[in-house]
């Protein structure tokens, strides 16, 4: 293969795969050096992808690229620079959700809420999947959503209050068959653990313990810190408590993952053992949970996929929504892992002595 065909075939794929959506064709000499060839060699490319159809110039003498004329659609999906474990879960599920639609598909990264990535990836595609960071979306942003060309849908996080189609994947019943769990152990007590910031779907799983709590009779604590990573800060609240000699609850439901994972870490420091002496139990896992030591009794994510075949309906037709904006399953999987036990004969867990 010639350096002219390659370089042609390496601009083809790019814009396969959308690179030039956002931030179109980049000057000659840039693209030379990205390519790691000479300019000669690119300009010898770009001319024969020019008379062939698939970049056209413009009056200001920049490249173009083309439409093809197909009805293509072109569906990004926008996670934080810093994606979390779970991020790709959710963006495998969009990619299993458009599997055998003729879409291309691109990830985009942002920063912050006014990253010109995100801003323009409303304007230049067709759909997008965000997932936002842990916090409720702004309302200019909210607003910037609903009045797009591009039609967003939101994961993770209920937004459905702010007009915005949603996906999420914990049910409140499937919360309720987790609590139902650590009383059928005899469980007289439970601790509810949060360190993320407070957003809808955080607030709601507190309601949820808080209501459950009530209605049972079951006594039980809210302990929050939300001050650094979710780990870390989990890890110091439960250390800080038994620390300072104040009990925890038998039981301890974890709005998180990461939550559990901070807290199984602190308890082992302060040897007590998990599923004999305190249990825990967490709301998704992130895929980790069965692989830890003790395994993290958890509700799992079912596949995402399901969840969001009406938001690629969507995205694909010209029709408005239908329907609750609020997507979520019928039900989760509850794992029951090594974490969780029969309840010791007090419901109150102290730090051993001169642990």
């Amino acid at each position: 293969m010639s350096k002219v065909d390659l370089a042609r075939k390496m601009i083809e794929g790019r814009i396969a795969h959308a690179d030039y959506v956002l931030e179109g064709l980049p000057a000659e000499r840039q693209l030379a050096q990205e390519l790691g060839l000479s300019r000669a060699t690119v300009r010898m490319a770009l001319q024969d992808l020019t008379r062939d159809g698939t970049l056209s110039r413009q009056d200001n003498g920049r490249l173009n690229v083309v439409s093809s004329g197909k009805a293509q659609k072109t569906i990004a999906f926008a996670a934080l620079v810093r994606p979390s474990p779970d991020v790709e879960f959710w963006r495998d599920g969009v990619i299993m959700a458009l599997e055998g639609r003729d879409v291309v598909f691109r990830s985009v990264a942002f920063a912050h809420w006014d990253d010109a990535l995100l801003a323009d990836a409303l304007t230049k595609f067709d759909g997008l999947f965000l997932v936002p960071p842990s916090e409720r979306i702004p309302t200019r942003i909210a607003r910037k959503m609903r009045t797009a060309s591009c039609r967003a849908v939101v994961l993770d996080q209920n937004e459905s209050e702010a007009g915005l189609p949603s996906a999420t994947m914990f049910p409140p019943s499937s919360l309720t068959k987790l609590f139902e769990h650590l009383v059928s152990l005899g469980h007289e007590r439970i601790d509810c653990l949060n360190s993320q910031a407070p957003d809808i779907e955080i607030r709601e799983r507190i309601a949820a313990w808080r209501a459950f709590t009530h209605e049972r009779g079951i006594g039980g604590q809210l302990r929050s810190k939300c001050e650094r990573m979710p780990v870390l800060s989990a890890y110091e609240c439960v250390r800080a408590t038994l620390a300072e000699g104040r009990p925890l609850a038998s039981a301890l439901f974890c709005t998180t993952g990461p939550a559990a994972i901070g807290a199984l870490r602190a308890l082992h420091e302060a040897n007590i053992q998990v599923g004999r002496d305190i249990s825990v139990a967490a709301i998704n896992s992130e895929g980790l949970g069965r692989f830890l030591n003790p395994s993290l009794t958890a509700l799992e994510a079912p596949p995402r996929a399901l969840v969001l075949r009406r938001a690629v309906e969507w995205m694909m037709g010209d029709d408005d929504w239908s329907g609750p904006l609020h997507m979520l399953p019928d039900d989760a999987p509850l794992f029951e892992g090594e974490s969780t036990g029969k309840a010791p004969i007090s419901p109150l867990v102290f730090a051993p002595q001169g642990a």
